[in-house]
């Protein structure tokens, strides 16, 4: 607030204190004569100065950013301005060398909304093709994402209410019996998420490499032992995906610990002697693979007494329709399931039951956690396949209208302009080729927050200390807003391969993905909160020049290439 509106008030109220003060030494009684005086004209009102316009400096080392001002003419060049300030400035942007090569402008946002400046767009047109011929995974239905967000739910925190009570750690597994051993042949009912009862039949019974053993159940009408429906060759193939040397249950351990065990409350199933159930059941019936293809449910670790719902089980369910109607892709889309959902398992075990429910990771890092399974595993179950390279980058460009614009810490899911799987997949791609398997494993077992987000930042800076997890948000934007070729990514940009303990994440190169990415049409009303905007210039010249307006908290960055 400018002193130009205090100044008239501060006047009243000095008259009615200088009147007071007469009244109190008895004035107007006509002994001394009053002196009126008459204030002089105002002092001119000075505006505060104008926020300095944060300078264009390069954002990358050994890279094509040869100062604030100059494109070398090869390579990758990257230039940003942060606004810290908390209104909108105009950043000048004028880059030399460019010679008509494309310049990405890119906003990323900090943790508060921002109103968009108007700005005109060059939207550019995919050119077809092979990647264009590809489509995006298929999407389960409204009804099915809202069962998966109620299970998330469920699995992060609603567990807790129905758990009982704690016992003391010397009587922790008096709470339940150990569970009946089940054999081949075996039939039990199963509950799924549609309220009915599923009978299925054991039909393999495994050991994976530690001993636990793995049994997978299918139900009755999906079994033909060599027929067109869920066969013995399947049965063949998950269980060697699974249990197998080196298979998803070995990586899941390696990674994160068991998936199961000791715990101190009275309704949980019992925390010795579990084995992993793996029950294939037909989900919707509607003779089409894909949509929702598995899940964990932490409401079959409870006991019968405490939710009626329960299996009493340690279980993951798969989705029969896929496994035999899908193809090689369904197979390889459940092998990456098991990965996936196996982490859900271990995260509820370990974040959850042993450190506390107040340690589950918020929904986004929850997901974002699994896809990171995935892609670790990716590589071991297939060698031709990774599912953020295949899968998760692709949606992540390719989505709707982009899903440039997006608050990584608002889960959707499948929503209509964001679709969440994608968006902290990709980033959680990133994470694990620039920063590795320890950091992961860190991520996964550090509870040095309740805060989803601080635990991440913390296990950043605790792998790379000069960083966080603004800086690797925005730098991950960067090279995936900007398509960055893989083969000109400076020192901490891109996807580069990285093996590392003995897990492979192969190369993403972003600018393979050209022929899919959906620029967007429009401006956006609002910059969301660690959200991202990109507009592409080209026709460029010699010189790149314009004047660019920064919301306040948000950064500017420049890509050529």
């Amino acid at each position: 607030m400018s002193d130009s509106r205090i100044r008239p008030r501060a006047s009243v109220v000095a008259s009615i204190l200088a009147a007071a003060v007469l009244a109190a030494c008895g004035g107007g009684g006509g002994d001394a004569p009053v002196t009126q005086t008459t204030a002089g004209p105002a002092a001119p009102v000075v505006p505060p100065p104008a926020e300095p316009a944060p300078a264009l400096a390069p954002a990358c080392t050994g890279c094509g950013a040869a100062d604030g001002s100059n494109y070398t003419g090869s390579g990758t060049g990257v230039w940003a301005a942060s606004n810290t300030s908390g209104t909108p400035v105009d950043v000048p942007v004028a880059i030399g060398g460019v010679n008509g090569k494309p310049v990405t402008l890119l906003y990323t946002n900090g943790a508060t909304a921002q109103a968009m400046p108007a700005l005109s767009l060059s939207v550019i047109q995919p050119v077809v093709g092979s990647l264009a011929l590809q489509s995006v995974q298929a999407a389960p239905s409204a009804r099915d994402e809202q069962t998966m967000r109620d299970i998330g739910e469920f699995n992060r925190t609603g567990w807790a209410a129905l758990a009982g009570a704690k016992h003391p750690a010397s009587q922790s597994e008096m709470a339940a019996p150990p569970p009946h051993a089940a054999v081949v042949n075996d039939v039990k009912n199963w509950y799924h998420t549609d309220g009915t009862s599923r009978s299925a039949t054991l039909e393999r019974q495994v050991l994976a490499p530690d001993g636990t053993t793995v049994n997978f159940w299918v139900e009755t009408a999906e079994w033909t032992q060599s027929g067109s429906k869920v066969s013995d060759t399947i049965l063949d193939a998950l269980a060697a995906g699974f249990a197998g040397p080196g298979g998803i249950y070995a990586m899941l351990t390696s990674v994160g610990g068991p998936l199961w065990g000791p715990h101190s409350y009275s309704n949980l199933i019992a925390g010795t002697g579990q084995p992993v159930d793996i029950v294939i059941l037909n989900f919707d019936n509607n003779a089409t693979p894909f949509g929702t293809v598995g899940y964990f449910w932490g409401v079959h670790n409870l006991l019968k007494t405490s939710d009626p719902r329960s299996n009493e089980s340690l279980s993951l369910y798969l989705d029969s329709e896929t496994l035999y109607l899908g193809g090689t892709e369904g197979m390889k889309s459940m092998k990456m399931t098991m990965a996936h959902e196996g982490m859900h398992m271990q995260n509820f075990y370990r974040r959850g039951v042993k450190a506390g429910s107040q340690y589950a990771f918020q929904t986004w890092l929850e997901e974002m956690s699994a896809m990171m399974m995935e892609d670790f595993a990716s590589h071991t179950i297939d060698p031709s396949y990774n599912a953020i390279r295949d899968v998760r980058f692709r949606d992540y460009v390719g989505y709707g209208n982009g899903n440039f614009n997006c608050n990584i810490l608002n889960f959707t899911g499948f929503g209509p302009t964001c679709e969440s799987y994608s968006v902290s997949g990709s980033f959680g791609g990133f994470l694990d080729r620039q920063l590795g398997l320890a950091f992961y494993k860190d991520l996964l077992t550090r509870t040095s927050s309740s805060d989803s987000q601080t635990v991440l930042d913390q296990a950043i800076k605790a792998a790379r200390a000069d960083s966080g997890f603004q800086q690797e948000l925005l730098r991950w934007s960067v090279t995936s807003n900007s398509l960055m070729p893989a083969a000109s990514s400076p020192a901490r940009y891109g996807y580069p391969e990285r093996v590392d303990g003995g897990f492979t994440l192969p190369v993403i190169d972003p600018s393979l993905y050209s022929a899919i990415r959906r620029l967007p049409a429009s401006v956006a009303a609002t910059l969301q909160p660690y959200g991202s905007f990109p507009v592409v210039r080209t026709g460029t010249g010699a010189t790149f020049s314009e004047t660019v307006r920064v919301p306040a908290g948000s950064t500017l960055s420049v890509v050529v290439y």
